[in-house]
């Protein structure tokens, strides 16, 4: 189990923003990219599900000079950003903060004496007085670190039991836990202590991006991309909170950037935390950074990607390690669906959405579409209902909500419903090959192969298109070993729903309909003044 510290607003209690302390002065304001302002910017629009937040004139100058890089000024405007980031719609920006003793970078994992030297090295080069420690070190590994003044603690390497480690042997407020193999690049890690300005941040999670070395062939390098698009540690350009499986909290929305969805079970190979929040014991030993980081946010703190923070990890080139490290994401989420109490931890989605994916399970894909329409039609009404925003716009945040829905259902398919799809699929091409002999069954099954061809296929195609200037390979290839990668972490996540006995990664959750405001308004932004959510909705 994970030790927390008491949030300041404990989980269960309503988060107003009268019970949370502004945002510091330090940090700028970043509006998301996907918010549009609109009423000459009096309304923004955005987050996930998308909402309207009406803001008095003065608030609207403070946004003008936030986007010209001023600092939030004065308790109002502090409590302003905080409301902003907690729906959703925002995100801090905080300036580099130099390191100083209060900050260790710990070493853990063991990938070979020469990638521990590489990390080292780089860890030197960018901050040569950081204080450094390498956990479970042995033999050469051990002398390579110790040649570059780097202390060796005696620990596992990996897992909970070397994290544990790392903490009991640093001293500073702030621990960088570190991958052995990364390639930290410079002002990483000034760009991600600048959070720690906030008293309520306990956790900061770099970008990781997969390095290209040179001399690999041209297979290695195609497996090394596609390996980045399904399992690698890269969770975008956008920063946003990080939320246990993705889903929105009452004291914390999302953000609407990059389609609102991203993949919560990938792996973090670097993380600066805290250490007074984290004491580590046993029982976490699948994902413990994961499990970890949720339950700081279940407790109601801060943990914040931030991209401009960056470090870059070795490629995997090996078609079976690619498939390996699949299946291994998919045993994680029963485990920690089983930790965290969740009967649900599919995706979050709507109640159009759900009844939409239903009726494309069933071979009904027109009526599906037909509840899709309807659902974007009922996000576009309660904009309008909510505020004055023009009609082009309504439809641009209904027709992007609509995506995300589209995307995480698709995606669950993908990766936890894989057996049931593919079934589906092969079904219906035996049944069109007998359909003299099945009968009117037919057109029913075509159809559902159709819709679970699509969703097995069509987001590969998708991603080698986004991917194509380096996947150095053609589409069918790309999706080929996608499906494959999918299929290994599917059978990962059924193999883990068996062990644990629990089916919660199966089962999806009903999520806020997709245009109502949060639960108590605009994240609390009823009791600032000034700022009024819109209308709350049916």
């Amino acid at each position: 189990m994970v030790k927390v510290l008491r949030s300041p607003c404990p989980t269960g209690q309503g988060v107003g923003m009268s019970s949370r302390p502004p945002l510091s002065s330090g940090p700028g304001i970043e509006i998301d990219r996907a918010v549009r302002l609109t009423d000459e910017g009096h309304v923004l629009v955005g987050g996930c599900p998308p909402r309207t937040v009406r803001l008095a004139p003065e608030q609207v100058s403070a946004l003008i000079r936030w986007s010209s890089g001023s600092m939030p000024k004065g308790e109002e405007e502090g409590l302003l950003a905080r409301a902003l980031v907690r729906a959703g719609l925002a995100h801090p920006r905080p300036r580099p903060l130099a390191p100083d003793d209060t900050v260790e970078v710990a070493v853990v994992g063991r990938t070979g004496h020469h990638a521990l030297a590489t990390t080292l090295d780089h860890l030197a080069e960018h901050r040569p007085k950081v204080r450094t420690v390498v956990v479970g070190a042995t033999g050469t590994e051990a002398r390579v670190a110790r040649r570059r003044g780097v202390r060796v603690v005696t620990g596992q390497t990996g897992g909970t039991g070397a994290m544990a480690a790392a903490l009991r042997a640093c001293s500073a407020d702030l621990v960088a836990l570190v991958e052995a193999g990364t390639r930290p690049s410079p002002g990483w890690l000034e760009t991600a202590l600048g959070h720690f300005d906030d008293p309520e941040v306990m956790a900061v999670v770099p970008r990781v991006l997969t390095d290209r070395p040179r001399g690999l062939d041209h297979a290695q390098m195609t497996v090394a991309a596609i390996a980045a698009a399904g399992t690698g540690a890269d969770r975008g350009i956008d920063p946003m909170p990080v939320l246990p499986w993705g889903h929105s909290r009452p004291w914390q929305r999302r953000s609407g950037t990059d389609g609102g969805f991203t993949d919560a079970l990938r792996p973090v190979p670097a993380l600066v935390v805290r250490r007074v929040v984290a004491d580590l014991g046993p029982g976490a030993e699948e994902a413990p950074v994961l499990d970890l980081l949720w339950r700081l946010v279940d407790q109601g703190w801060s943990v914040r990607y931030e991209p401009r923070s960056r470090l870059w990890a070795p490629p995997t080139t090996d078609v079976a390690d690619y498939l390996r490290d699949s299946f291994a994401l998919g045993t994680l989420a029963a485990p920690l669906a089983r930790r965290h109490g969740q009967r649900r931890a599919g995706p979050e989605l709507p109640p159009a959405g759900m009844v939409g994916l239903a009726l494309a399970a069933a071979g009904h894909p027109g009526a599906a579409l037909t509840a899709g329409a309807l659902g974007g039609v009922s996000v576009a009404g309660a904009l309008l209902s909510q505020e004055r925003i023009p009609l082009p716009e309504t439809a641009r945040m209904a027709g992007l909500d609509l995506m995300r829905t589209v995307r995480a259902g698709t995606h669950a398919v993908r990766t936890a419903w894989w057996p049931l799809a593919a079934a589906a699929t092969v079904g219906g091409v035996i049944a069109r090959r007998r359909g003299r002999r099945v009968g009117g069954k037919v057109e029913r099954a075509r159809r559902i192969a159709v819709v679970a061809g699509a969703a097995l296929t069509l987001p590969h195609v998708m991603a080698w298109h986004r991917n194509r200037a380096r996947a150095l390979t053609g589409p069918v290839p790309w999706t080929v070993l996608g499906m494959a990668g999918d299929a290994a972490r599917s059978l990962g996540t059924w193999w883990g729903v068996v062990r644990t006995r629990t089916p919660a990664p199966l089962v999806p959750r009903t999520g806020t309909a997709s245009g109502t405001a949060p639960s108590g308004g605009f994240g609390g932004g009823r009791d600032l003044p000034g700022v009024r959510a819109g209308r709350r909705l049916p």
